[in-house]
């Protein structure tokens, strides 16, 4: 029993696009040829994989099972690809991660075009996605890592993780909301709430703080994992959420927002890289991050330089300020 490379791209192909047609015109096939393909994989393994209905086609047991494995397979012969035109010199290759919205609309941009600049001819693939999404597709070999809100700990002895950057979290509202002005929690335990469920989201995080300070969590509450959804809610309704703040530099997301004041201390999350350990990163994918771990350090080093600017500064106001008042 033998199967080769271009029998399981053709299996995989056809999974994903759910016909035979589609898959040969994104394989730039003809349907025979595709057709070919998944017989003399059929054939090979002893089994039936696909089933053709009026509808498209559907897994055998024997498909699904395939499909696991065959995904790992190929993905780790793209990964293979690279490595060997990147030692040609060819300067592509191709890396594929998830970005969780807080680093796409902070680090990414910055990232991106230092990465284009040492290798603009590599395949680019990017998709906003939390860790209960992208995970999987980083196990099966579709993703080459996942930029993420994520807790070390939480993370299973298959993936390795590279801490990035802390993001501060801050209570928002609307501009004009009758809470605007708060200070405190327990003003707002009564709201109405846009909370994230994924469990590796900050959201237990902010519950546990209502718990600390001894307050009832809240009860009204909107489940909501996409950004773009809270994001338009948050500007129309009277419903608060917890937000990275260093989401609100941006100006399409700050305008008709508000922070509230709040005082009690907020969730403090850590902005991260995760890969699978058994997996080396591409060439592109380490190019990529290499990139990403640079972006972070020159931030991190220009406000450092602006905190000591600004203690000068403040040091020296007093000094100032007798001399402008001696007679």
């Amino acid at each position: 029993m033998t199967m080769k490379y271009h029998q399981l791209r053709a299996f995989l192909s056809v999974v994903e696009q759910g016909s035979i047609r589609a898959a040969a015109r994104s394989l730039f096939l003809s349907q025979a040829a595709l057709t070919k393909a998944i017989k003399e994989l059929e054939q090979d393994l002893g089994v039936p994989l696909i089933v053709r209905t009026a509808r498209g086609v559907q897994l055998t047991a024997f498909g699904q099972q395939l499909r696991v494995r065959a995904k790992l397979v190929v993905s780790e012969m793209r990964r293979a690809e690279d490595d060997i035109v990147q030692m040609k010199g060819a300067g592509s290759g191709s890396v594929s991660a998830a970005i969780t919205p807080t680093a796409a609309l902070s680090v990414l941009p910055q990232a991106y075009a230092m990465f284009r600049r040492e290798m603009p001819q590599a395949k680019v693939s990017f998709i906003e996605g939390f860790p209960g999404v992208a995970l999987p597709r980083l196990r099966d070999g579709t993703l080459d890592l996942v930029v993420a809100v994520i807790m070390a700990s939480q993370l299973s002895a298959e993936f390795d993780y590279v801490p990035l950057y802390e993001s501060h979290s801050v209570i928002v509202a609307r501009k004009d909301h009758p809470l605007r002005h708060a200070t405190r929690l327990a003003d707002l335990a009564d709201a109405e709430w846009l909370l994230n469920p994924s469990p590796e989201s900050t959201t237990q995080a902010l519950l546990d703080i209502f718990t600390q300070h001894g307050l009832p969590r809240p009860q009204r509450v909107i489940e909501c994992p996409s950004f773009v959804i809270a994001h338009g809610l948050l500007r129309e309704s009277e419903a608060l959420a917890s937000m990275p703040r260093s989401l609100l530099d941006h100006e399409w997301v700050g305008e008709g927002l508000a922070v509230l004041p709040v005082e009690d201390a907020l969730p403090v999350s850590s902005v991260g890289v995760v890969t699978r350990r058994d997996s080396p990163l591409t060439p592109a994918a380490t190019v990529f991050l290499d990139c990403l771990q640079r972006v972070v350090r020159e931030r991190n080093a220009a406000s450092a330089l602006g905190d000591k600017d600004q203690k000068a500064t403040a040091s020296r106001s007093p000094i100032r300020i007798q001399q402008s008042t001696r007679p």
